[in-house]
């Protein structure tokens, strides 16, 4: 049997010299880049001295400080708002004067308000005349009592002396038992009805009291409505609630307002505080008692923190500084103000001046010269900040001169080769 078919030789596959080349030339690529870029990460740029600015690190006394926009305002400000809506008839005084507690400022129109309290005020006049009526009548009822009553005991009286007079002669024989019976009831029953109308007067007269004393309450409490809706009326004319110094009233003829709306404000004049706005990412920093100043005419005016709004608007909440000292002479009303507000007490730390090169390195690193006419790259570590330095809490040494103009044109750099 022929034994070749099933002998047959199994080759074993190899790479062929064409993928070794292709993996070869893979090999060589990435190690070329590789090499590229350690070359490149080692190229020094080149820069004239006279385009870079230098500056050095320091240890000092470093301060958390953010600066605010403040707007001076009086202590004491009174909003005057309207206490009835409508539309503005007549304007009686200038806005940026002296106003006495009471002073007519505006009069407004309502037409559907004023007739709405000119009815209630027809229909609780109208309530009240009918319940003085009624108590006249009560009145009336009771002094026609006491007189009926009075002429009841006339009546009594005259016929007691008739009985009296009888019962002698009746005694003796004189005057026959009928008629002196007959006078007998007839005193009995002008006793009776006295007693009777007596009782009844008392009580009456003790109703009458409960019902008129009911009577005089409800005419106090409508005369109080009455007085209410009278002041309503008198709600159309916008008077100042307190006397001070009348600002932001620019009211025009025909303009209109709604009920409890702000028309002006008014400045008692007590003295001065600052109002600033700060960013929210500061909220939990800012606490009453933190020492804040900004400069006036060549002086250094100080505040402190006096209240801290927490509501957040637009980004910012508000905080109220007042003066440590005497406020400045010149200082006004509505005037803009740059405010340094102290977030921290200050501490010794190592400082570096803001500048230029923070947009391109964020902070993480800056280029410091070596001494040799040249810079590298070091990473650092910065902490809190305030409107002139930085905190560096890692990476940098007292007297380290570093770049500190912008870094674009070599922040992909390690080192840079300063030209003289």
């Amino acid at each position: 049997m022929d034994q070749s078919g099933m002998d047959k030789k199994i080759e074993k596959k190899t790479w062929s010299q064409k993928k070794i080349l292709t993996l070869a030339g893979i090999v060589f690529v990435l190690v070329l880049s590789s090499f590229g870029l350690q070359v490149f990460n080692k190229k020094i740029y080149k820069v004239d001295a006279s385009k870079i600015s230098v500056k050095k690190a320091f240890e000092g006394d470093f301060q958390d400080v953010i600066l605010i926009d403040g707007d001076v305002e009086p202590i004491d400000l009174v909003l005057v708002n309207t206490l009835e809506g409508g539309t503005v008839e007549e304007v009686f005084i200038e806005n940026g004067v002296y106003v006495e507690k009471g002073t007519p400022l505006l009069r407004l129109s309502n037409p559907s308000a004023t007739l709405g309290y000119m009815n209630q005020e027809t229909a609780i006049v109208e309530q009240i005349n009918n319940l003085r009526s009624l108590k006249l009548s009560l009145e009336k009822d009771q002094r026609d009592l006491k007189e009926s009553l009075i002429d009841s005991e006339n009546s009594l009286a005259e016929v007691e002396r008739n009985y009296k007079v009888d019962s002698v002669l009746y005694s003796k024989d004189i005057i026959a038992r009928n008629d002196f019976i007959e006078r007998q009831e007839s005193y009995r029953y002008f006793k009776n009805k006295r007693d009777f109308m007596k009782t009844n007067v008392v009580k009456s007269s003790q109703d009458n009291l409960v019902q008129i004393d009911q009577i005089n309450t409800s005419i106090s409490l409508m005369q109080r409505n009455l007085n209410l809706i009278r002041e309503n009326i008198e709600k159309l004319l916008v008077r100042a609630p307190v006397s001070g110094m009348l600002s932001s009233f620019d009211p025009d003829i025909g303009e209109s307002y709604n009920k409890n709306q702000t028309v002006a404000k008014i400045d008692v004049q007590s003295g001065f505080k600052v109002k600033g706005l700060v960013d929210e990412y500061y909220l939990s920093s800012v606490k009453p008692g933190q020492l804040a100043n900004f400069s006036f005419n060549g002086n250094l005016i100080k505040l402190e923190v006096k209240k801290v709004f927490p509501e957040v608007k637009n980004r910012k909440f508000e905080i109220e500084l007042v003066f440590e000292n005497d406020v400045p002479k010149d200082i006004t009303i509505g005037q803009s103000v740059q405010v340094r507000l102290e977030l921290s007490k200050s501490k010794k730390s190592i400082m570096i001046p803001r500048g230029n090169y923070f947009q391109a390195s964020g902070g993480q690193y800056v280029f410091v010269l070596d001494g040799n006419g040249e810079a590298h790259k070091r990473y650092i570590k910065l902490g809190n900040q305030n409107p002139s330095y930085y905190q560096v809490l890692e990476g940098l040494n007292a007297g380290d001169e570093f770049i500190s103009s912008s870094y674009d044109d070599f922040k992909n750099y390690e080192s840079i080769k300063i030209n003289q």
